[in-house]
Formats: structure tokens, sequence, C-alpha cells
């Protein structure tokens, strides 16, 4: 008995007319024209592995080209994009918890060289990162969301607060209580 093939549901492109699916295609590649160096810099802060990397991206690309039409128009298309790069990316993080780690060959850790002519001071500057990054990854996830939107990927409250659905008070909260959080770190080992 052979086994059923799934038909995909891409009822976007189905629905289209063929003039409207000319004008969807050519708005969707000047978006992705516009924003693929920085929706690749996007996913790139949250996977190391440039196979999850292409992964997502094209997950994401798809997902958008399936939803089109179903873009409400709240938000910039940027936003609404980069949206969907987010909940693809918690969705593979959540799945795949080969992703959350990040192991280093000996070859490149023999390749790589210290900054600066101290060692202490590369040290201490290699641990506080270690440190940091450990405080970041402990951070209530709505915490950890809102900060690194604004701070790693450089988005402004309100495109952080559109990209992730709540109010922009709520994002100056979190990013105020982040920093609260992380303060005690940064004057541990910057003093």
């Amino acid at each position: 008995m052979k086994p059923i093939a799934p038909k995909l549901k891409i009822t976007a492109i189905q629905r289209c007319s063929r003039a409207n699916l000319e004008t969807t295609r050519s708005e969707f590649e000047l978006l992705v024209a516009k924003q693929e160096k920085r929706l690749r810099n996007f996913i790139i802060k949250h996977f190391r592995d440039e196979n999850a990397v292409e992964d997502v991206f094209q997950q994401t690309l798809i997902e958008a080209y399936c939803c089109w039409d179903s873009f409400r128009g709240d938000a910039k298309r940027a936003t609404w994009l980069f949206g969907i790069a987010l909940n693809i990316i918690r969705n593979t993080a959540r799945r795949s918890p080969q992703y959350k780690f990040h192991f280093t060959s000996d070859e490149d850790l023999e390749l790589e060289q210290a900054e600066g002519s101290d060692p202490m001071q590369h040290c201490m500057k290699n641990e506080f990162s270690i440190k940091l990054e450990s405080a970041i990854g402990n951070l209530p996830n709505d915490l950890r969301e809102t900060l690194v939107l604004v701070v790693q990927h450089g988005n402004s409250y309100q495109e952080a607060a559109d990209i992730l659905g709540i109010p922009i008070g709520t994002v100056r909260s979190r990013i105020s209580r982040s920093r609260a959080q992380l303060k005690s770190i940064y004057d541990l080992y910057m003093d």
C-alpha cells in the first residue's frame, strides 16, 4: 500500500489571482531585498550554526510569503517579517536543544589570539563575557527577549513592542528590570 503524500497548505498563494500574484511576488522580493542582511544578522544572534541560520531564514521567507495576504497592517511589513522570524527561532530553539549550546573545535581554539598583551586582563574580560552571557540566559524569557531585541539587535523600543506584540511601556519596564539585574555583574567586573 502506497503512503499518500500530504497536500501542502499554501492557501495564500493559491488564493492570489494571476495579476495579484505578480504584485505579491514583487512586493515580497522588494521586502526581502531590503531586509535580507538585517534578517540574517537577527537570526545569527540566536544560532551560531550556519545550517540552522539558513534553515530558519528559509522558513521565515516561506512563512511570510504564504501568509502575505493575512498581514493586518498593524505594523510595518519589516517588523511583521522579524516577528515571524522570532516565532520560528523560539520554536526551533524550544524543540532543538542542540542549538542552545555552541561547541568550539580544538583547531578554532588554537587559532584564537588573545587581545592585548595582558593575559590577566584577557581572562577577566573573558570571564565577564561568560558571566554576562550566563546572566542574560538566566533572565526570565520575557526580559531576555526584550533585552536582546533592543540591545543586541538595535531595534527601537517601538519596533521591539511591535515584534513582541506588547505596549511600548512594557518594553521600557522590561529593559529597566533587565539592566538592574545585570548591573551587579557589571559592577563586580568593571571596578
